[in-house]
């Protein structure tokens, strides 16, 4: 179950088994039937894959399951009609009540030193909630893939993006090592080193492979011995710094299936990591069952300290301002891109520089670039002195100049295509392109995206369930900032209303609901920004150790008593939390530009002001501008005049292309 959720969730996938019942008119008329069960859910099929699931011994029951995936609030508030009865009650009131509430919780502990697994609650009129919001966000596209390719597919998806996995990625990759056969996994070419350890450590530690398929499978997925020395530092942290004899002998005959030079090269990529890979050396035992005399030697040279890595030799030049050094950097880009701001503070030209790396653009990796760019593009740089403003003015320009390269030496279906941007939904102006900080939580659309909140919504409502078999203390915060730059706080620690933000009450037991709604109607004449926060504040150690955290923003139009407080289609997105920490800057609501976008960042120092809008200069509308220019693609505002449409989610027709399933933020490819 938590797979199918994750398949979900993550990649708006289902698996059902195809082909196993006649396409009859009876299926195909109940296949849509549950596709207008999904539309009440926020979700829709494409009309390929309604066909799909009438054909399908998966159709009874799917819309169930897809419930079930996307997630509920399965108790009420402390004020069930909310938020009426919270904009009713006197703040002595509220307070009152609170009071009660943690003397039940807290202070019964506290005097008693027995747990309290539930506590009291005022007793509050609670309306029958039947009747269902306005639709106000488009359905989203749900795709179907066959069963006997659901750990294949997924795989294949993640591990093929040149970012790294998120936390949820990572655990549906670990059933994915378990699934499939270890060959399965050696086909399939891993782009993001650090997304090899899982992997590495799943064919490593199988205990059915023998050791000659151990080592054909490793040293297909590892694609020199660097990757090696990576994945054995995993392995051998989760071994506690132990191998078994046969496990020693299959590391070092790994190692030597390598070329000499590759071996040599990565034994010391920094005088930072020598010392850890002298170490590695011995839990090896190296030089016992080490069977090819020069690995033996270059294993020698390194004790000794005479192997010098590559990056101690360039610094040398660079110092000894040698001329051939950008030309030997050139050999490696990646590097070079990292050591720019060293070589101009080195005195060497950006002319030069460019010079020497333009020609191997193509080698360069699309993440790296995009994260200069976003990096040299921040505010934060108007704020440097300004030796160090023009520098990164300057490098900016570079590296949109290099990512424009880099892109258009892909081969993407965009090429020379009239292509039509088709995503209503959000903000690409005001939009961000997270590459290495966006959230682990992970869901299919990454954190920075911002959403047009629709015109027809007057609030925003921020929610969370939770549930544990102990008692567990989950807290919203919403954290504002007025036009005139006053702070307004609302939740457990601060106010409960404000003429912006109603609170629904702070609950300190497990199987429990809490809400924060913002009028945007009132909220467009005083506010900026608003931040949304998410707290552990007792119970457990992390949100990972709780059985249940779900969390999300919905759109409301309609606050009536009989109206259902959570509405899964006009969600902008949910998360079930899993990360290891205590504090989340879960979103942020731009007031005045009506758009809303997810964060999902740790907030250790727990400010609730952490999530402030940036405005980031390089715009993820930006980065379609390079795209298009560096692919010769000529952009059309209708469909009906484009070759393909770019959406961001899942394609609903033959010319549509995702830009998150093609993973468009890092490979374009």
């Amino acid at each position: 179950m938590l797979y199918e959720q994750l398949l979900f969730s993550e990649l708006r996938l289902a698996a059902v088994s195809f082909d196993t019942a006649p396409l009859c008119e009876e299926n195909l008329i109940k296949a849509m039937t549950v596709n207008e069960e999904l539309l009440a859910l926020g979700y829709t099929l494409a009309p390929k894959d309604i066909v799909v699931l009438a054909k399908s011994d998966g159709l009874t029951g799917f819309a169930d399951r897809i419930r079930s995936d996307i997630g509920d609030v399965k108790a009420a508030p402390m004020y069930p009609d909310f938020p009426s009865q919270v904009m009713e009650t006197d703040e002595a009131v509220f307070r009152f009540h609170q009071l009660l509430h943690y003397l039940s919780t807290y202070g019964v502990e506290e005097i008693t030193g027995m747990p309290v697994t539930r506590g009291w609650l005022p007793d509050m009129q609670q309306t029958e909630k039947l009747e269902p919001d306005d639709t106000l966000l488009s359905a989203k596209t749900l795709a179907l893939i066959d069963r006997s390719e659901q750990y294949i597919t997924p795989y294949r998806r993640i591990m093929t993006k040149t970012e790294r996995v998120t936390d949820k990625e990572l655990m549906m990759i670990r059933e994915c090592a378990e699934q499939l056969p270890a060959e399965a996994l050696a086909g399939v070419t891993v782009t993001f080193k650090q997304n090899l350890l899982p992997v590495f450590q799943s064919i490593f530690a199988d205990g059915v492979l023998s050791s000659a398929q151990k080592l054909i499978c490793l040293h297909a997925i590892c694609q020199h011995t660097g990757d090696v020395w990576k994945c054995m530092d995993y392995a051998l942290t989760r071994t506690r710094f132990h191998f078994r004899t046969s496990q020693k002998r299959l590391i070092v005959k790994l190692l030597e299936s390598y070329p000499i030079g590759d071996f040599r090269e990565n034994l010391v990529i920094s005088g930072k990591k020598r010392e850890r890979t002298i170490l590695m050396l011995q839990y090896l035992d190296f030089n016992m069952y080490s069977r090819k005399p020069e690995y033996a030697a270059a294993v020698a040279e390194l004790r000794a300290g005479r192997l010098r890595s590559w990056e101690s030799q360039v610094k040398r030049m660079v110092a000894e301002k040698a001329p051939e050094v950008l030309e030997v950097y050139a050999a490696r880009p990646g590097m070079m891109l990292r050591h720019l701001t060293y070589l101009m503070r080195n005195g060497y030209s950006l002319t030069d520089i460019f010079s020497a790396i333009a020609p191997n653009a193509a080698r360069l990796k699309t993440q790296t670039l995009v994260s200069l760019v976003s990096f040299f593009s921040r505010d934060e740089a108007n704020e440097l002195p300004e030796s160090r403003y023009q520098e990164a003015v300057q490098l900016r320009l570079m590296l949109r100049q290099l990512l424009r390269l880099r892109l258009s030496a892909n081969e993407t279906p965009l090429k020379q295509k009239k292509v039509c941007i088709r995503m209503p939904e959000y903000d690409l102006s005001l939009s961000t392109v997270s590459t290495g900080d966006k959230s682990s939580e992970g869901g299919y659309i990454r954190s920075g995206i911002a959403y047009r909140i629709p015109e027809n919504a007057r609030y925003i409502r921020f929610f969370v369930y939770w549930n544990d078999k102990e008692r567990v203390d989950v807290d919203l915060h919403g954290a504002a900032f007025s036009t005139e730059g006053e702070e307004i706080d609302i939740g457990w620690n601060a106010k409960f209303k404000s003429g912006e933000l109603v609170f629904s009450g702070d609950i300190t037991h497990s199987d429990a609901a809490e809400y924060i709604d913002l009028d945007l109607e009132t909220a467009k004449k005083t506010l900026r920004h608003v931040s949304l926060n998410i707290n552990l504040y007792s119970g457990h150690d992390s949100f990972r150790e709780i059985d249940e955290c779900f969390v999300g923003i919905m759109a409301v139009s309609k606050t009536g008593t009989d109206i259902k407080l959570y509405d899964p289609k006009n969600c902008f997105f949910t998360h079930y939390l899993t990360g290891d920490y205590r504090t989340l800057n879960y979103g942020y609501i731009d007031v005045q530009n009506r758009v809303l976008i997810f964060d999902g960042k740790p907030d250790p120092s727990r400010s609730y002001y952490g999530t402030a809008p940036r405005n980031n200069a390089f715009s993820l509308r930006e980065y379609l501008e390079i795209l298009f220019a560096a692919q010769g693609a000529e952009a059309v505002s209708e469909p009906g005049q484009a070759d393909v449409i770019l959406v961001m989610g899942k394609p609903a027709a033959e010319n549509e292309l995702s830009l998150i399933d093609s993973n468009f933020f890092m490979e374009s490819e």
